[in-house]
């Protein structure tokens, strides 16, 4: 009615948010501003193709996880990207891969483990988190550092915020709320792509920040 370009952008605020403020849920397009970053953040936007279905699902080609100088491949099938789930589903042999890489690359102290988790750490001091990238279609890289990949379960253990999603689900790789936190991510149905920020507190800001409409 309004004949707006068909993109939803999504920001979904962290859980440990600076602020109150719920995020937001665009309709039609930006610019998008999130002080003190200065810049629209669409012009930091990388993409992917988008994948339709007759079920309306949004669906993306990951190719790949790397972490550091390992590459853990993924089994035929695409993608989904699901708010509904807490964190991000693995199929078994993804997700034990992914652990084993990034136990093998984090520079902290085990700690007992926490359900649904299966590698929990102590964070009392502890750095070198290391990045993971998906891979995906066309060369995007969506990079989840540790805000997104670390899940505080008490006040000094933190635990990888990833599941196991069993030997056969429906997707090898569904993309949950935790990993979506304060990365903007738009999907233009038009041009069928994906497009997303990465974390917005490398920037200095986060979804936490009521967006400008213009500047």
């Amino acid at each position: 009615m309004y004949k707006l370009p068909p993109k939803m952008s999504l920001c979904l605020p962290s859980t440990e948010g600076m602020e109150s403020y719920p995020g937001g849920l665009w309709i039609g397009g930006g610019p998008f501003y999130y002080l003190p970053y200065l810049k629209d953040v669409s012009k930091i936007f990388a993409s992917t193709p988008l994948i339709g279905n007759n079920k309306g699902e949004y669906l993306i080609d990951v190719k790949s996880i790397e972490i550091g100088d390992k590459t853990i491949p993924i089994l035929h099938g695409p993608t989904k990207i699901c708010t509904l789930a807490p964190y991000t589903v693995l199929q078994s042999s993804i997700y034990k891969a992914l652990v084993t890489a990034f136990v093998g690359s984090v520079k902290m102290a085990k700690a007992p483990t926490a359900k649904p988790f299966s590698a929990c750490f102590h964070s009392d001091g502890g750095r070198g988190v290391p990045v993971i990238d998906l891979v995906m279609s066309g060369g995007a890289k969506w990079m989840i550092h540790g805000s997104n990949s670390l899940v505080k379960v008490s006040k000094d253990v933190v635990c990888l915020g990833f599941v196991d999603g069993g030997v056969n689900p429906k997707n090898p790789i569904l993309i949950g709320g935790f990993q979506m936190e304060d990365n903007l991510v738009q999907f233009d149905l038009k041009a069928s792509k994906f497009s997303f920020s990465s974390s917005l507190l490398l920037h200095n800001t986060s979804c936490s920040i009521a967006r400008l409409f213009g500047m």
